[in-house]
Parts: structure tokens; C-alpha cells; sequence
């Protein structure tokens, strides 16, 4: 019987420290992420291009916070709205080319230096070598909302997987 609560008391404490962590790297990538205008800059985009979301779906969020399901609303827009308020918003960020493309240099460059400015953190040193030997990677093309979505997913998968073998 001591034995089965042993291992009871272990499993739970093994769940609570894997949810300890994934808070972590999403902290982290938060963090990394977080631009303090990014809610007016979208905000205005979609006001400039009479983009109006669909009412009738649940946004998720309340006025004044991030929704956590961006992902959703991005893709409830059509194709066409999704480009033209990632174009929009690629160009207030400085994030698009000459040609017009997402700059996916100059953004990966500004991710691999805020996580640099993170010391001392085995998540963020994961999410770098990552990066650096290409297993997340996003590429310079048409702008595309999901690309960066997908780049951000990748880099949180990574940092999970360095916290569960440490």
C-alpha cells in the first residue's frame, strides 16, 4: 500500500513539473514574442483593410487581453484577408522584403537575439540550437501569418522536449 502511494505522489509530482515547464516555454516564447503594440498594429491593420471578424464564432478573449486562440480567428479570415493583414502587419514590423516577401532573415535574427539576452535558461539555449541546426525553421516567402504560427509551435516543442530530459 505504501509502495502504490509512493508511486501515486511520484506520477503527480512528474505531471505537476511537466506542466511547470510548459508554462515555462511558453513564458518564454511569450516573452520573446511579445511586442507591446502587436495588438494595435493588428488592430489597425484589419481597420485599414476592413477586415471584420466573424462575430458569430467565439473570439476567446476579452477586450484588452490576447486572445489564445489567434490561430483560430487568423484562420476563420479567408485566404485573401489572411494575406493582406499579414502583409499589413509584416510591413508595420519591417518584416517584408524589397519584393514584398516576409523577411524571415531579419525576423529569425531578432528572435536569435532576444533569446540570446536569456540567460542562464537550458530552454532557451534549445531553442537556439534549434534555430541553429535547423530542425525549426521558417523561410522567406509569400507573407503567411501560419509560417510564423508554425515556426513559434515548433520552437515551443523543442523547449518542452529539453525540460523532459533535464
Amino acid at each position: 500500500m505504501k509502495l502504490l502511494m509512493l508511486l501515486a505522489l511520484a506520477a503527480a509530482m512528474v505531471a505537476v513539473q511537466a506542466c511547470k515547464e510548459k508554462s515555462e516555454c511558453h513564458e518564454l516564447m511569450r516573452d520573446v514574442m511579445h511586442k507591446e503594440d502587436m495588438k494595435e498594429i493588428i488592430e489597425s491593420c484589419m481597420e485599414e483593410n476592413e477586415i471584420v471578424p466573424n462575430l458569430g464564432r467565439r473570439s476567446g478573449g476579452r477586450k484588452g487581453k490576447r486572445s489564445p486562440h489567434m490561430v483560430r480567428f487568423i484562420t476563420s479570415l479567408s485566404q485573401e484577408n489572411q494575406t493582406v493583414l499579414a502583409e499589413c502587419i509584416f510591413d508595420k514590423e519591417g518584416l517584408l522584403t524589397d519584393d514584398g516577401l516576409f523577411d524571415a532573415t531579419a525576423f529569425t535574427e531578432d528572435v536569435i537575439a532576444k533569446l540570446e539576452e536569456i540567460e542562464d535558461s537550458p530552454e532557451a539555449e534549445a531553442m537556439l540550437a534549434a534555430i541553429e541546426d535547423g530542425t525549426c525553421v521558417v523561410e522567406e516567402s509569400e507573407p503567411d501569418l501560419m509560417l510564423v504560427f508554425d515556426f513559434i509551435k515548433c520552437l515551443k516543442g523543442v523547449c518542452g522536449s529539453s525540460s523532459e530530459e533535464a
